[in-house]
């Protein structure tokens, strides 16, 4: 058990040294007939909380729907840094994966998945230290493409974290 100086806040932090679960999605989200952004998964902070987080999505995506989504910030971080790994579209045999490094202030900007029937897993690290404003860490989804066929967020998917 660690107790943690945040010079930035003047406060201390107490940390056990793991992860707290965060937030779990209990059970499958359908996106249906729609392209507007809907809050999945979120994390609540306060002003200069600083956290290390793991995010998990796991997807179900239709060719008519496919899938959009971002990872939202607080308004003012002070730094946000993250490494995605994404797989291709469709999983075929062995799944080759891309990675990117996300240095931003504003958290991860629209992906998309589409083009085909298909699996897709999202995996994202990384730190964000925040800001002077209170905010969250907001996994947000939406359909690509408004269509009646829907879209899957499966149960299971989750962000945790560990503040520091």
């Amino acid at each position: 058990m660690a107790f943690n100086a945040n010079t930035a806040a003047g406060t201390v932090v107490y940390t056990t040294g793991s992860f707290n679960s965060g937030t779990v999605l209990a059970n499958d989200q359908t996106l249906v007939s729609t392209t507007t952004y809907a809050s999945i998964l979120k994390i609540d902070l306060g002003k200069y909380e600083r956290i290390i987080f793991n995010m998990w999505i796991d997807t179900a995506n239709d060719a008519d729907g496919d899938l959009k989504w971002k990872l939202l910030t607080p308004t003012s971080p002070t730094s946000f840094r993250a490494r995605m790994i994404l797989p291709e579209v469709p999983f075929s045999g062995a799944i080759t994966e891309t990675v990117t490094s996300e240095v931003t202030g504003t958290g991860i900007a629209e992906q998309t998945a589409v083009g085909t029937d298909s699996n897709y897993y999202v995996k994202v690290n990384g730190i964000l230290i925040n800001g002077a404003n209170r905010g969250s860490l907001d996994f947000q989804a939406a359909q690509n493409t408004s269509s009646a066929t829907a879209t899957t967020i499966k149960a299971g998917s989750y962000i945790e974290y560990m503040k520091f």
